[in-house]
């Protein structure tokens, strides 16, 4: 496997950093078990490069990109997102949330599916059918919009994300950042952000490139088999939530398995590998 980059404070990657479920405690004093190597440290240490990055150009730029806490214009699109970083949003849930209100996630998340079901049955089809990464991201492509439901993780009176700093990569960087590789294709792309941002070269001009951090979110969210990277299947939260609710402890934010959490990331791996992740 490639050698993972550092984190860029590296006093912080022996446990002593804050912990990943947000008590502000440090990982080693709260979750005992969890290894300061694992799939969910790397990534909570992706957040907040992440996070510093967008930080400094806010700090130093004049233009300034909309996307900021108590935005939810972009919360009702379809956000696919990786399995560790959802176990992440249970692990903050799981401290920060009364069991009412987990158990209310995972009933709007029901009631999500049973929309989305009614008004894009080509998503939902592609979304409830055991089907590869590469099918899951065509579909996609083809089928995925803004829905008519908000992520279920939203405050349904005022609109803000209840999960704001535990959120996962794409929420972070969506409209807040680009992506540019500096390519003549990209040049042309007219893709819009959201309705409320242009896209091109527009964007370009208001947010940091994030480029550089892509590679390393995709390691992250995959597994690694030597020089092979397996492509796991990615889904939006709300059908994490229906997932975990059918199959998993129930309405309830408890893992049975600590995987992401506990082994290294080279041990994850082979563990994954060894018993067919492309399955997920």
């Amino acid at each position: 496997m490639p050698n993972m980059p550092e984190a860029k404070n590296h006093s912080l990657t022996d446990g002593n950093e804050p912990c990943f479920c947000g008590s502000g405690r440090k990982m080693r004093l709260c979750h005992k078990t969890a290894s300061p190597d694992s799939r969910a440290a790397h990534v909570v240490r992706l957040y907040r490069d992440v996070e510093q990055t967008i930080g400094d150009y806010r700090a130093t730029s004049p233009k300034q990109p909309p996307c900021r806490e108590g935005c939810s214009n972009c919360c009702s699109d379809y956000f696919p997102v990786s399995q560790v970083e959802f176990e992440l949003l249970l692990v903050y849930m799981e401290r920060h949330w009364s069991k009412d209100e987990i158990a209310e996630a995972f009933d709007r998340a029901e009631e999500n599916l049973l929309l989305l079901e009614k008004e894009n049955p080509d998503m939902h089809a592609s979304l409830t059918h055991n089907i590869d990464r590469k099918g899951e991201l065509d579909a996609v492509r083809r089928h995925a919009g803004r829905n008519s439901f908000p992520c279920p993780l939203l405050d349904r009176e005022n609109g803000r994300c209840r999960v704001y700093s535990a959120r996962p990569f794409l929420c972070r960087t969506h409209g807040s950042s680009h992506t540019f590789y500096g390519g003549w294709r990209e040049r042309l792309q007219p893709g819009q952000v959201c309705e409320y941002i242009d896209g091109g070269r527009s964007h370009r001009k208001i947010t940091p490139n994030i480029a550089d951090y892509w590679p390393l979110y995709e390691e992250l969210a995959d597994v690694r088999v030597g020089k092979e990277r397996r492509l796991l299947r990615q889904y939006p939260i709300f059908y994490w939530l229906v997932l975990y609710g059918r199959h998993g402890g129930g309405k309830t934010t408890e893992l049975g398995n600590r995987d992401n959490f506990d082994l290294p990331l080279a041990e994850h791996n082979a563990r994954m590998a060894a018993h067919g992740s492309s399955a997920n």
